[in-house]
C-alpha cells in the first residue's frame, strides 16, 4: 500500500518590520485610509499630508525614513516630484514607496523613484504595500544587518565592534554596545523597556526595568557629551534615537 503524501505545509508568514515613522503624501483615497489603519495596528507612526509645504513641515518635525508617495493623477499633491526631492535632499537615508495609475508612463517612474525605492502601479493593495514597506525598512542605511549602522553622525560598526560619533571614537562595554545597536537599528521608533530588557538582557533582568534606565544613562554620557542629544525619553513609552539638531541641548542638559 503505498504511503499518502502528506499535506504541503506553508512556510508562517515574516513578522512585518517597519521600524520608521512613514509619511504619506497625497490626497484622500481609502487605501491611504486602509494603510493609515494597518500601519498604525502594527504600533507604526503615520503622518498624512495631502502638500509639499505641509510634508516639508511634518518631515522636519518627525523625521520619518519612509515616504508612501500617491502619485496617481486623482491623488496627486502638486509639484510632488519638488516636494519629494526636497524631502529626501542631502539624505540617503529616505526610501520612498510610490503609487502610480497603471498607465503612468515609464519617465514619471524613473523620475520620482531612486534605486532604493520601490512602486506599484494600478490597483493598490494594502497588504503588499506593508510587504513592500517591510523590505524598504530593510535597504534603509540605519536598519541593515550589515557591518554598519549610521544614524546622523553617529556610526556604529558590528564586524569590528566600533563607534564613533562626529569622527570620536567611544568605548562601549558589551551591554553598552548591544543596547545601543538596538536603538539604532529601531532609529527614530520609540523602543519600550520591556523590549529593550528581552532584545539586550534576554530576560535575564526580567522584572527590572531599573536596569534599562541605568545603561540607558550609561551610553548617553558617552555619546552625548558635549553635544546635541539623540536619545529621548518618551515618558510612559521608553526610549528613541533619533539624528541630532543642532537647536536641542547637549548631553548635560536635563532628560526629555
Amino acid at each position: 500500500m503505498e504511503g499518502r503524501d502528506e499535506p504541503a505545509r506553508s512556510e508562517p508568514a515574516q513578522p512585518l518590520r517597519i521600524s520608521s515613522p512613514v509619511l504619506i503624501l497625497g490626497g484622500p483615497s481609502p487605501a491611504r485610509n486602509e494603510l493609515t489603519q494597518r500601519l498604525r495596528s502594527l504600533d507604526v507612526k503615520v503622518l498624512q499630508s495631502a502638500s509639499g509645504a505641509e510634508a516639508r513641515q511634518l518631515h522636519a518635525e518627525e523625521s520619518p525614513s519612509l515616504l508612501v508617495v500617491d502619485a496617481r493623477l486623482a491623488r496627486r499633491a502638486p509639484a510632488l516630484e519638488d516636494a519629494v526631492d526636497d524631502l529626501r535632499s542631502g539624505n540617503d537615508d529616505t526610501a520612498v514607496l510610490a503609487w502610480f495609475d497603471a498607465d503612468a508612463p515609464q519617465e514619471d517612474i524613473l523620475t520620482l523613484c531612486h534605486p532604493i525605492d520601490d512602486h506599484m502601479v494600478g490597483s493598490i493593495a494594502v497588504e503588499e504595500s506593508l510587504r513592500r514597506l517591510h523590505f524598504l525598512t530593510g535597504r534603509l542605511p540605519a536598519q541593515r544587518d550589515g557591518e554598519r549602522l549610521i544614524v546622523g553622525d553617529l556610526e556604529l560598526n558590528t564586524s569590528v565592534r566600533t563607534v564613533t560619533r562626529a569622527g570620536r571614537d567611544i568605548d562601549l562595554s558589551d551591554t553598552e554596545f548591544r543596547l545601543l545597536r538596538l536603538l539604532m537599528r529601531h532609529a527614530r521608533t520609540v523602543l519600550p523597556k520591556s523590549q529593550i530588557l528581552q532584545e539586550v538582557w534576554e530576560y535575564e533582568f526580567a522584572g527590572q526595568a531599573n536596569i534599562v534606565e541605568l545603561y540607558v544613562s550609561y551610553v548617553r554620557k558617552k555619546i552625548e557629551a558635549g553635544m546635541p542629544r539623540m536619545i529621548h525619553t518618551v515618558r510612559g513609552a521608553g526610549y528613541v534615537l533619533r539624528p541630532a539638531r543642532p537647536a536641542e541641548a547637549t548631553g548635560e542638559a536635563s532628560d526629555s
